[in-house]
């Protein structure tokens, strides 16, 4: 996924604080990370269910699952203080951090693309958003549509970045006082960036 070229800081309120470790959480009948993510090992895209996945839930191959697989574990496992309308078969999407560890992002399922747009779930998003403006997180919906940054005043689309792009992410001054901006940088261009960049220095 994106990196961001906010600067961010560690942020411990996005998702919610991980206190205890969830050790009574299971997936259950909830496969929708089978459902969302590219699995390059098996030639999935995202937006198909893999064809490992069983109806009653679960891995036909677990155990020989793809490490990318094995690795993932969404929020709702994590955190323990997230109940039961997070789950995200039951949600409509899957929520995770990106590397950076201030990023949320909320993988949207590609069947179901406004349901992280109900109250209980888009209220509690820009409760989350609310670190973006002091440069400390983003909250991030990838939708089949593009992607949006969530901000406390105004969600911000973009069309789908390609593998590469850069999203940069910031407060700037306007006619109206200081506005959320975001936009994509195309990876050509970053690379271009960073290769003037580095002649400056030398």
């Amino acid at each position: 996924m994106l990196p961001h070229a906010s600067q961010a800081a560690h942020v411990d309120s996005v998702p919610p604080p991980a206190s205890k470790r969830a050790t009574l959480k299971e997936c259950g009948e909830c496969t929708l990370c089978c459902k969302v993510y590219d699995i390059p090992d098996l030639e999935k895209k995202a937006g198909k269910t893999c064809h490992h996945t069983r109806p009653e839930g679960g891995c036909g191959v677990w155990g020989l699952h793809p490490n990318i697989c094995q690795e993932f574990k969404c929020l709702w496992l994590k955190h323990d203080d997230m109940n039961g309308i997070w789950r995200p078969d039951h949600a409509g999407f899957v929520l995770r951090l990106e590397p950076n560890g201030t990023t949320l992002a909320v993988d949207v399922d590609h069947d179901r693309p406004d349901a992280w747009r109900q109250p209980h779930y888009y209220d509690q998003l820009k409760i989350w958003s609310e670190v973006m403006p002091k440069n400390e997180g983003l909250v991030l919906v990838y939708a089949p549509e593009g992607v949006y940054v969530i901000t406390p005043t105004e969600d911000l689309f973009l069309k789908a970045p390609k593998r590469g792009d850069i999203l940069e992410t910031g407060m700037e001054d306007s006619l109206f006082g200081r506005r959320p901006f975001a936009r994509i940088i195309p990876a050509n261009q970053a690379r271009k960036d960073r290769s003037q960049l580095v002649k400056r220095r030398a």
